[in-house]
Parts: C-alpha cells; structure tokens; sequence
C-alpha cells in the first residue's frame, strides 16, 4: 500500500472511532421504590454498555419479588434479608456453604449483604465467612465455623 493509502485507512478507523466513543448510552434515571431516591440504572441500556452495576450482586432473589428497581442501598438489604432467609432454611453447614459457593468470586464487599457498619466497625455477615470458606480465627461474631 502506499502511504496516501495508509493514510486515508488511518483517518477512516480514527473517525469511526470518535462515532463509536460519542454513542455511550448513560444509565437511565430511576428512582427507588423503596426509599424514593434517584440513581442511575444501566439494565435499560445493557445490551449497548455490557452491564448494570446490579448485576454485580449475589443474584440470589427471585426477580418477581420486587416491584421495580432499588438504589444500590436498598436492594442490597433486600439480598442481605433474602440470604439469611436462605441460610436459615439450609440448616446444616454443609447446605449453607453450598448456597455461598457460586458467589465466592464476588470479592468486591458490599454494604448490607457481606458487612454491616456498627460503632464505626465492620461486623461481617455469616454470608461473608461463607463466602470466604474458612475461618479467620479472629472470634468474629458471625462465624460459620464455631
């Protein structure tokens, strides 16, 4: 090819660039049904983005449970009361490390389902020491493994 060519073929992929960057759909506006407040939601527009970041949480409830989209906040409480639900009717020790054995590579921590804050500290959740599949030797009150 000569270099006029390669050129042109230069310009054309950096221009289609710019189109592509230019066509990012941002999340949709939605508010809470819960506590009312607005956040961003990318499940309308996932198919273009990849993703929404609610994706990213144990996907552990069934989805005709809730009415419609919750803040990140509220939806993780709704998990978070979901897996103790579960964990209590799994009953043996086994059967509640079988139900946290799918998310173990969930290591991003969230608020209300793998910890909770009390006086400034971190109190992590049976889900949590579950999760981890081991225990930590620390005494921590909700240790699946005492």
């Amino acid at each position: 090819m000569t270099k006029s060519v390669v050129e042109d073929k230069i310009v054309n992929i950096e221009e289609n660039t710019e189109q592509v960057s230019s066509t990012v759909i941002a999340p949709v506006a939605k508010q809470c049904s819960e506590c009312q407040a607005e956040f961003g939601c990318g499940v309308a527009s996932a198919s273009e983005q990849g993703s929404c970041w609610c994706q990213d949480l144990p996907a552990i409830m069934p989805l005709g449970t809730l009415s419609d989209c919750l803040c990140k906040t509220c939806l993780a409480k709704a998990i978070g009361a979901e897996i103790i639900k579960q964990l209590n009717a799994a009953g043996s020790p086994k059967a509640r490390l079988a139900i946290a054995e799918p998310y173990r590579h969930q290591t991003e921590l969230v608020e209300n389902i793998d910890f909770t804050i009390e006086d400034g500290r971190y109190v992590f959740s049976e889900w949590y020491h579950l999760k981890r599949a081991r225990c930590c030797g620390n005494g921590c009150r909700h240790c699946a493994y005492k």
